[in-house]
């Protein structure tokens, strides 16, 4: 299980915002490299990067900030937000982005195939939900989808990575949805990212205890932000389970 801390880009700076609500902001640093370096300090083998200006527009408002802090760390980076093109996408991949997040588009199967084509197992799916119904255009309107309608048709592609969000959890700090994401989990062909209300040590625990095979991690963003715990202390918790599990 891998731990993503995430930076969530407004203006260049790092906000975050209370269940995508952008009228709900708080603004932590005008600096998003310093948080990547601490992060990395901290043993994160990924940053998890959203250009929220950009999920909102569809256009990338925050590419200064994305290329500084690629600049600044080592580490791997999935970004998202405003990524509605083939060419934009290979723009930001050319920029060093390790991995990049469809969220609105992903739905267009004709734009889907040209970039899981094109660029494979570096496309990930976000799929952010609301009361059972995918989310797009900064979680603003209603993709036409159910959240299971969404995994059906994307079991029909070679999609490696989906990313799960439940706004509603989002930004709450009252733990993820955890049945949901093990619904996800079942029905989902691909490895399955958790997104949303992690807000605790316990919660963290929780997602490391989680069997199946395709689950790959956990993205926290508000918790380490109001310093609830630390990187470094999640990455050792889902260390010491994972031995636990492997008999160690």
């Amino acid at each position: 299980m891998n731990i993503y801390p995430a930076i969530d880009l407004y203006e260049g700076k790092v906000v975050r915002l209370v269940r995508g609500d952008y009228n709900q902001q708080t603004v932590y640093s005008e600096r998003p490299e310093e948080f990547a370096r601490e992060w990395e300090a901290q043993g994160a083998e990924w940053l998890h990067i959203v250009d929220l200006e950009g999920a909102k527009t569809g256009q990338i408002r925050n590419r200064e900030a994305l290329i500084n802090i690629r600049k600044a760390v080592g580490c791997k980076i999935e970004f998202g937000g405003g990524l509605r093109d083939t060419e934009t996408v290979r723009g930001v991949l050319a920029d060093g982005v390790d991995r990049v997040v469809i969220g609105t588009k992903a739905m267009d199967e004709p734009f889907l195939t040209a970039v899981l084509r094109e660029f494979g197992s570096r496309v990930a799916i976000g799929l952010d939900v609301r009361s059972g119904e995918v989310q797009t255009e900064g979680w603003l309107k209603a993709g036409g989808r159910s959240l299971h309608a969404a995994i059906e048709f994307l079991n029909n592609f070679p999609v490696e990575t989906m990313i799960y969000t439940d706004i509603q959890k989002d930004g709450m700090l009252g733990g993820p949805n955890f049945p949901g994401l093990l619904d996800v989990l079942r029905k989902a062909k691909s490895r399955v990212i958790l997104s949303g209300g992690i807000g605790s040590l316990e919660d963290v625990r929780a997602a490391s205890q989680i069997s199946a095979e395709n689950f790959e991690g956990a993205i926290i963003g508000k918790a380490l932000y109001e310093k609830k715990f630390t990187v470094r202390e999640a990455i050792e918790l889902v260390r010491q389970a994972s031995k636990k599990q492997d008999g160690g």
